[in-house]
This record gives C-alpha cells, sequence and structure tokens, in this order.
C-alpha cells in the first residue's frame, strides 16, 4: 500500500520536532523517529488504528511518546492527515 502525508501532517510533525530540538536535540530526534516508524507500519496494516466517526478514517497512537496518527485509507492509498500529541486529539 503506498503512503503519503498530507501538507497538515507533514507541518505538524515538522512542529513536533521544532518544538522538541530547542529543549533536547536527542529526544527530538527520537520521539519523531518513533512517530515515523509507527506511521511507516501503515504500509503493511492500513487498518492498524482505530475506527473513528468518519469511515475511511483511523487513529493509531504511536504509544512511547503518545503522539495519535489520523489516516485516511483508500484501496491502494494511505494518507496521513494529522499528527498530534495525544492530550490534542
Amino acid at each position: 500500500m503506498r503512503l503519503v502525508y498530507s501538507r497538515r501532517a507533514l507541518s505538524q510533525l515538522a512542529s513536533v520536532h521544532e518544538y522538541l530540538v530547542v529543549r533536547s536535540p536527542g529526544s527530538a530526534r527520537n520521539v519523531t523517529a518513533s512517530i515515523r516508524r509507527t506511521i511507516s507500519r501503515l504500509r503493511d496494516l492500513p487498518l492498524l488504528g482505530k475506527p473513528t466517526d468518519e469511515a475511511v478514517v483511523h487513529v493509531l497512537i504511536e504509544s512511547r511518546y503518545q503522539y495519535g496518527v489520523s489516516d485516511r485509507t483508500g484501496t491502494e492509498l494511505v494518507t496521513v492527515i494529522r499528527v498530534l500529541h495525544s492530550s490534542q486529539l
């Protein structure tokens, strides 16, 4: 399955990194890498996340740092639409 990021999701992921990098560059790398690893699982398991009220949208929680990844799943494409800390969901 093909995986793409929306502009919003890319911006949110960049914002996570920018917020953390001034506090701890190592943590910024670790957190964003963990989020990306979680997202990459959607290639093989596109319905991995919890279904939402919107039929084709799922939320997958990155377990270590508690970031929620919202994705829209189609027949051949998974689009990451949001990346937010679970406190913002």
